[in-house]
């Protein structure tokens, strides 16, 4: 199931670039694509180009968290995105991505909503 998130602000215009997730993704999902943390603006095929939310700061609010690992209790903590899961964790764990800072701790939906980041940075150790 792929992780379709909503953004609640973007200040700048996107950015066109190859969808190199090796999948389709459907408008608004979330990804990292080469080194952004990304959202596509509309519906792209893998392979061909199409335009992202990259900037930095952007609110993404999201429930689809990863199980065992969506505490997020903590404003400001880490938010990592797991690329096999297709989900958010509050884990640090090799071979996630580092995509942003929890802005709201995880209401009674389960719902969190973070602060993206522009580039994902992998965690390898």
């Amino acid at each position: 199931m792929a992780s379709v998130v909503y953004i609640q602000k973007e200040d700048v215009d996107h950015i066109r670039f190859s969808n190199d997730t090796g999948a389709d993704v459907a408008q608004y999902e979330f990804g990292v694509v080469g080194p952004w943390a990304a959202v596509a603006d509309e519906a792209i095929v893998a392979g061909t180009v199409g335009p992202w939310h990259v900037e930095e700061g952007i609110q993404i609010q999201t429930d689809d968290l990863v199980t065992g690992e969506l505490t997020f209790a903590t404003l400001g903590q880490a938010v990592y995105w797991d690329p096999v899961g297709l989900q958010f964790s509050d884990t640090e764990t090799v071979g996630y991505y580092l995509v942003g800072y929890l802005l709201r701790v995880k209401d009674s939906n389960g719902m969190i909503v973070f602060e993206k980041l522009r580039y994902a940075t992998l965690i390898t150790s």
